[in-house]
């Protein structure tokens, strides 16, 4: 039987601005912007007692939690941090599978009894990094994450066998990972709110309404999935947006705040050790429509002569309120150090 673990960081943007400073613990922080026009990126367990939630406006979250204390994002800390965190659990396995900076699922089936390498790994986070994490220990992939979100924060849950339908039996049906607002609401009108309901659902009935995702829907209710944890996933793609305190019209002001994400871009793509070869430039305006633009290009482009160039594609008039610059369409690993090797030897080894 498989034994996989889920390790998700509690409130981890957050976590770490309170471990910073030290003054912020105990208090309502909410990670996302300290203007009105962007989007919470986490907020601390104080702040979410208010309904604060990730993904929701600034805005919002200002009425919601008047006594918040909002910060900026500082992407490079949080990159640091995780990397200590996934030091930690990778001397434990080689087959982990990282999903955003948070969390991470470890294939832990080689040791006979994992019970007690799951509290070693949680003890030494939290000793090693300051950090708290929630751990899902269980048989297979969508269970360990269902444990380790039960009894958050600073939590660790297992889901046996023998235990698995009871465990879900009245969970809501959005616990299912597929499952999403609209799915939600859409199956509410058909009276189903729990996975205890969706278990009237006939296969084919799932699949009708969801789609390819509908048969995994139907196992996973079930206690029932497959998946093999991969090690070494192929990034899709990677990307940094801002909204702007206020709306702005020319390319003038619009490109220095491009070419900043762009840096952000490409530091966190070094980060990974992957190599971009497509640039995307995306444009959101003051009426909330969206165009994206990009460029494919070859190894070792120059991606700020890209940007400049989608850049130039666009109209502003209309007003922009927000701007993103992303990279996609990652060249493996050995095509990198060919390329680099044969036609920038100079840089090769840096």
């Amino acid at each position: 039987m498989k034994k996989i673990l889920h390790l998700d960081i509690d409130a981890f943007f957050a976590s770490v601005e309170q471990l910073d400073r030290p003054e912020l613990r105990g208090k309502p922080v909410i990670v996302g912007g300290t203007g009105n026009r962007g989007v919470v990126s986490t907020c601390s367990y104080e702040a979410r007692k208010f309904g604060v939630r990730s993904a929701m406006p600034v805005a919002l979250a200002r009425k919601k939690c008047p006594q918040g204390i909002f910060l900026p994002v500082r992407y490079p800390r949080y990159v640091e941090k995780s990397a200590e965190v996934r030091d930690i659990f990778s001397a434990y396995t080689g087959r982990y599978q990282t999903v955003g900076l948070d969390e991470a699922y470890l294939d832990v089936s080689h040791y006979e009894n994992a019970v007690p390498v799951a509290r070693e790994i949680k003890r030494r986070v939290k000793r090693e990094t300051g950090l708290t994490c929630s751990i899902g220990l269980s048989y297979n992939m969508s269970l360990a994450k269902i444990a380790s979100d039960l009894k958050k924060p600073d939590a660790f849950v297992i889901i046996r066998p023998e235990q698995a339908l009871d465990v879900l039996r009245p969970l809501p049906i959005g616990t299912l990972n597929g499952v999403g607002k609209k799915s939600q609401e859409l199956l509410a009108k058909k009276g189903i709110k729990t996975v205890e309901d969706f278990w009237q659902l006939s296969l084919d009935e799932v699949v009708a309404l969801f789609g390819k995702l509908g048969r995994a829907l139907y196992y996973r209710a079930r206690g029932e999935d497959n998946r093999e944890i991969e090690p070494h996933r192929p990034h899709k793609s990677t990307s940094r947006e801002t909204t702007l305190p206020f709306d702005l019209y020319d390319r003038d002001s619009i490109a220095p705040i491009a070419h900043s994400l762009l840096r952000e871009v490409e530091e966190d793509v070094r980060q990974e050790n992957v190599v971009p070869q497509t640039i995307t430039l995306k444009i959101k305006y003051a009426d909330f429509t969206q165009r994206t633009k990009q460029h494919k290009a070859a190894v070792g482009a120059n991606w700020q002569e890209l940007l400049d160039d989608l850049l130039d594609a666009f109209d502003y008039a209309a007003g922009v309120r927000l701007v993103g610059v992303g990279f996609s369409n990652f060249a493996e690993p050995q095509q990198e150090r060919y390329e680099q090797l044969t036609l920038f030897p100079w840089k090769y080894g840096r």
